[in-house]
């Protein structure tokens, strides 16, 4: 795309306008401003809760359909696709080949910027091509600015291919160019560093991926008693992590939890379900 052009799309993004001219500011009034600021866009998410249930059900309706979720995006929206994706399987159980993450440029994008990645609209169609995305399927594109051509061209293609899609940005609706089926745009304002997306905007993006993940695997049953009854126990941190749970929910002792879970192969859902027959055997309620 010609530069001009470009310059045209981004010149009166929310997110590209000047603030605050943090360099005649003190130190500790621009960590106080960096932290405001993040609150700030956070609370703005509180007006789109509709939208963000709305792409939780889609999320749960394609994995529990026997779907995935494909999430993409550019640069730092790239790596907190590949970063919330990461989280599902020792989290919710969820198998890494369900719920995946992508960033333009590929691998070598995710610890240093691979320049001029994002501007592909090719890149974004292939990779949905090659994944075959379906109409089982959920494709979740990241885009600050709303125009990014690599995740337009993945949503583009998704759309051709009829699976539904959504798209997070931290821009007002009316100024994004990536129509997807349910568009989260959250209005964040200026960053205080003007473009410089990895602050607010990556902030909100974050929450909101964390937001329709937990309330997805609620939707799909995957949390019982607010616990993380599907946890893949594989570090010393999550078994002890699974023997508490046992211990807080069902009042066992250590020993007795410990036994239980070796008992199931460290499943804590098949240990949820046996204590819970014996509470209920007991005449007890669960």
């Amino acid at each position: 795309m010609d530069l001009k052009e470009i310059l045209k799309e981004i010149e009166n993004l929310e997110t590209e306008k000047k603030g605050f001219q943090l360099d005649d500011l003190d130190y500790g009034e621009i960590v106080s401003l960096s932290i405001n600021d993040n609150i700030y866009g956070l609370l703005k998410v509180r007006e789109h809760i509709g939208e963000v249930v709305k792409v939780a059900n889609m999320w749960a309706k394609a994995l529990g359909g026997g779907g995935r979720v494909v999430m993409v995006g550019a640069g730092t929206s790239g790596r907190l696709a590949i970063m919330e994706a990461a989280e599902m399987f020792p989290t919710f159980g969820i198998g890494r080949d369900r719920v995946l993450g992508f960033i333009a440029g590929g691998k070598n994008s995710v610890f240093a910027s691979k320049e001029g990645a994002e501007d592909s609209i090719i890149a974004g169609k292939r990779l949905v091509k090659r994944l075959k995305l379906s109409k089982k399927d959920l494709l979740i594109g990241l885009s600050a600015s709303g125009r990014t051509p690599y995740v337009k061209g993945a949503i583009d293609m998704a759309k051709v291919l009829n699976c539904p899609t959504a798209l997070i940005s931290t821009n007002p609706k009316e100024r994004v160019l990536i129509k997807a089926d349910v568009n989260i745009c959250v209005n964040v304002g200026s960053e205080i560093l003007p473009g410089s997306t990895r602050m607010k905007s990556a902030t909100v993006q974050k929450v909101i991926l964390n937001t329709i993940s937990l309330l997805g695997a609620v939707i799909l049953g995957r949390v019982k008693r607010g616990r993380m009854v599907d946890l893949v126990p594989t570090s010393g941190k999550l078994r002890a992590r699974a023997i508490k749970t046992l211990v807080e929910e069902f009042s066992l002792e250590y020993d007795e939890a410990v036994k239980l879970l070796e008992k199931t192969g460290w499943n804590l859902r098949l240990a949820f379900e046996i204590m819970e027959g014996k509470d209920a055997d007991n005449g007890r309620k669960v």
